[in-house]
């Protein structure tokens, strides 16, 4: 009689170290958003594979890096982030920061000046594979997702029309999705007091005119709000789940919701 050994768990892969950079632009782009960049050698390798891609920036509550070594430190607390435009030639990373009160990342964002350091995952993940034969996309967002719906937009092909609806906190906050490609969105301002995040949103899905055949939607907000949305556009005949990328960019009463929330589940 032969024995088989129990196979042992596979090892758990080690994720790279963060990345250090530098502040080298601040910048405020609407009273509630700034957008800032960083650059440094360590970025070399960074790549952004497909828009609307997500990365995780550390901040430290000490020096960085420790004297115990990278290897062997914790790693420091984190939130994730859309890395908005990333320039290979100059190793030059824009990460725009939407201010929503007190928190990790919103409190360093208000701080920030030229020369300060802020470390950054090893590369991007996630992002929307932009379908072949897309033609027109109804994009529905909040402002934590504007960013990233700019990275879609550009990268769409030039016959695409698109159809972008988008919550923000008021009309200070309007502004160009891209710099590159003109979209015209649908402002929906929070009125104040509003109950639920995204309410907005939904109220507009609920209300959205037909929309030719084969559309595509692109839904990234709240996770709740997003799960609401995904089941109003389900609800229609004749749309294919395939045609309906959605995610959770955060939740409410949750400082630091997961980054993978596709509403799959």
């Amino acid at each position: 009689m032969s024995l088989t050994q129990a196979s042992s768990p596979p090892a758990r892969k080690q994720r790279p170290p963060p990345q250090s950079t530098v502040v080298t632009a601040v910048e405020q782009v609407t009273p509630l958003v700034t957008r800032i960049a960083v650059t440094g050698p360590d970025l070399a390798p960074f790549a952004l594979a497909k828009p609307g891609a997500h990365m995780k920036l550390f901040f430290p509550a000490g020096e960085w890096p420790p004297a115990e070594g990278v290897a062997n430190a914790p790693r420091p607390p984190s939130r994730t982030y859309t890395p908005r435009r990333f320039d290979a030639a100059k190793s030059r990373l824009e990460i725009e920061f939407v201010m929503h009160g007190a928190g990790l990342a919103s409190d360093w964002a208000a701080k920030a000046k030229v020369g300060d350091r802020l470390l950054v995952s090893a590369g991007p993940g996630g992002g929307y594979p932009v379908p072949e034969d897309i033609s027109n996309l109804v994009i529905i967002a909040d402002d934590t997702a504007l960013p990233a719906a700019g990275m879609v937009i550009e990268a769409l092909p030039h016959i695409c029309n698109v159809n972008a609806i988008c919550e923000i906190e008021n009309a200070g906050e309007e502004r160009a999705l891209s710099p590159l490609v003109a979209c015209k969105p649908q402002w929906l301002h929070r009125s104040p007091g509003t109950a639920k995040p995204g309410a907005m949103l939904q109220a507009a899905v609920a209300s959205l005119s037909e929309q030719p055949a084969g559309t595509y939607y692109w839904v990234a907000c709240e996770a709740a709000a997003m799960r609401a949305i995904r089941d109003l556009l389900f609800a229609r005949a004749g749309i294919d789940r395939k045609r309906v990328h959605t995610r959770g960019y955060w939740k409410y009463g949750d400082t630091n919701y997961p980054d993978h929330d596709y509403g799959e589940d």
